[in-house]
């Protein structure tokens, strides 16, 4: 106001020098169409057109773009066979492959869990291998269906958007809880008691731990296993009873504790080039196919093959039967078309008219079940389809018919157990109810103001930044964060990851490190994170802020429960990623939680009248 005061007067005053004035008057009519025009909310542009970071494309071939994928003729949206007949409900392996070592180090895992949890007491009942095949099969599909799902998420859109998040509000209750205590060996407790009633119900002791790793693991049964394998009650309970207990649960220690965080923190700050691998690269291999081969070589009393089917007419009215059931009668006459073909073409001596009949017949076959237009198409592996085109002659033609495959019924239980249980009440993070923090900028101005307690002065600077430079940050880190997974996926890397995981977890006998160890690491992992801190900002907060918010940050992780509380809480956000369909049934289960009790309150209000009017 005094500004504009003075120089209405000096105009007034001094009209002889107004073409001097208006330089002036051009500039406060430049501030004033600014701060007009350009709010908190307004975001330029991203400025650095050199970085350009585009979401993550599936790099495997889509198998079930919209869920329609026939499993029978390979057709997207197929109309003709029972949807139900979904290539990811039988193989969701194909066209999965991976690098020999790293499939090599999963394998090894998947065999100490067999060799730890199902071998010494199996091996006491009988020495068949088959139900152990179906196991390595059952886990083959989960791991696949797994791999694929994390394909199809964008990593780094998921950590800055939604892990970062419930890491501010990690950060933030670690803060206040320092505020009440100076000591770092009282920061766990306090921090416990800042969260109250929203600490994850997994951290209230081991057992509640366990049971909701274990209710978890039914939660995910229809999607991480093959189909009607959730009606074989033997097999789901022993994966219920394996699986949390034997390998999550001493992952999710491993994962919390604070010598693996220093050394993740150490891996992921590390500014040096990435190590070089002293090998060269693996070849691909078919995603566990070694570990799944069956190991059983006796053949089963039940099985019956084809040629048995063949022979016996009630059997193969049944078996069509069933075909019809499930809309593939059509596999069945290739089988039956081919075995007659080559009951014909094996003879010695064929005449060239028989050999005429005989292509004619081939190319029928290639018309009717090879070609896209076909309406009896049947999916046959690429390379058949191109031995064929190129006019071999195919001895043996590997068919495979479909296993019975019947439409998976809602999990019932699953969903009564979980409706019978009192609903959640809903989230009161004063957090975010205070202020909207969104995006990595907003998360930095969020931790240098409660964690680095930085100057007035440099937080209002850091607000007019915000428009400028935003969208830039956030780019800036969406491509950076791409750069260092792609280092951390390296094959040579993620063989190391896989073999701590498997020490961790499997490898009791061997020495743990000493304390001396794990000290030293983590006085490494301070003095990184110290460096990682460029010195103007040391400059602009004062080294001794920038001290004690490290400080505050490094005590924070070397806190294994604390680990834990966020290590679950990003467990959470990222199964939601992986399975979108638990949060419609968890929404459905709610919402029949509150009908159910909406109901009983009405039953007892009527009851009530009732008693009333008697």
């Amino acid at each position: 106001c005094c500004l504009l005061l003075g120089l209405g007067t000096a105009t007034l005053l001094l009209n002889r020098y107004l073409h001097v004035l208006m330089i002036f008057w051009s500039f406060v009519a430049g501030v004033v169409t600014f701060y007009c025009s350009l709010g908190p909310d307004s975001l330029l542009p991203n400025i650095l057109f050199t970085i350009k970071y585009k979401p993550k494309q599936l790099e495997l071939p889509e198998l079930f773009p919209h869920g329609h994928s026939c499993a029978v003729c390979g057709k997207v949206k197929c109309k003709r066979h029972r949807p139900t007949l979904l290539l990811e409900n039988y193989q969701p392996w194909l066209d999965l492959k991976v690098p020999s070592k790293v499939d090599a180090s999963l394998s090894e895992v998947l065999e100490l869990v067999l060799e730890n949890f199902i071998y010494p007491w199996y091996r006491n009942i009988t020495d068949d291998e088959s139900s152990v095949d179906e196991l390595r099969g059952t886990l083959r599909f989960f791991a696949s269906v797994l791999v694929r799902r994390i394909h199809k998420v964008d990593i780094p859109t998921v950590i800055t958007k939604k892990m970062l998040k419930a890491a501010m509000k990690h950060v933030e209750v670690i803060a206040k809880a320092r505020q009440k205590v100076k000591n770092a060996e009282f920061l766990q407790q306090a921090a416990l008691e800042e969260y109250g009633p929203e600490l994850h119900v997994a951290l209230r002791n081991r057992r509640d731990e366990l049971h909701y790793l274990r209710k978890l693991t039914e939660l995910l049964f229809p999607y991480i296993l093959p189909p009607k394998s959730t009606e074989c009650r033997s097999l789901a309970l022993l994966i219920r009873e394996i699986l949390p207990g034997s390998v999550f649960l001493p992952s999710m220690d491993f994962l919390a504790d604070p010598d693996t965080v220093n050394h993740l923190l150490l891996i992921f700050i590390d500014d040096s080039p990435p190590e070089v691998a002293t090998e060269p690269t693996s070849s691909l291999v078919p995603f566990l196919q070694k570990f799944a081969e069956p190991r059983n070589k006796k053949p089963s009393v039940l099985k019956l093959e084809l040629k048995e089917i063949r022979d016996q007419q009630d059997l193969l009215f049944r078996f069509m039967n069933f075909l019809k059931q499930e809309g593939a009668v059509h596999v069945l006459q290739f089988c039956l078309t081919v075995e007659e073909f080559n009951d014909r073409i094996l003879r010695p001596e064929l005449s060239d008219s028989e050999k005429m009949s005989l292509h004619d017949e081939v190319q029928k076959i290639y018309k009717t079940y090879c070609l896209d237009e076909s309406i009896d198409k049947i999916r046959f592996d690429p390379f058949i389809v191109e031995e064929i085109q190129k006019s071999k002659i195919i001895k043996s033609v590997p068919g495979k018919l479909m296993k019975e495959k019947g439409q998976h019924l809602e999990p019932f239980i699953m969903n009564f157990i979980n409706s019978c249980e009192s609903p959640k009440r809903q989230n009161q993070n004063y957090f975010m109810e205070m202020m909207t923090v969104e995006g990595v900028y907003d998360y930095l101005m969020y931790v240098g103001r409660v964690v680095f307690r930085i100057p007035d002065w440099l937080h209002h600077l850091l607000m007019g930044g915000r428009i400028l430079f935003k969208n830039t940050l956030e780019l800036y880190t969406d491509y950076y964060l791409h750069n260092k997974l792609e280092q951390l996926f390296e094959e040579h890397r993620l063989v190391s990851l896989i073999t701590l995981l498997r020490d961790a977890v499997f490898c009791e006998n061997t020495e743990p490190r000493s304390p001396q160890d794990k000290q030293k690491r983590a006085k490494q992992t301070f003095e990184e994170m110290m460096k990682y801190i460029p010195d103007l900002i040391g400059k602009c907060i004062g080294e001794e802020a920038k001290y004690e918010g490290i400080r505050l940050l490094f005590d924070g992780l070397q806190q294994p429960v604390l680990n834990k509380q966020l290590t679950y809480v990003l467990l959470d956000i990222g199964i939601q990623e992986l399975f979108p369909e638990l949060s419609k049934v968890c929404a459905n289960s709610i919402e029949s939680c509150r009908i159910l009790q909406a109901a009983t309150e009405f039953g007892h209000w009527c009851i009530f009248a009732v008693v009333l009017n008697s």
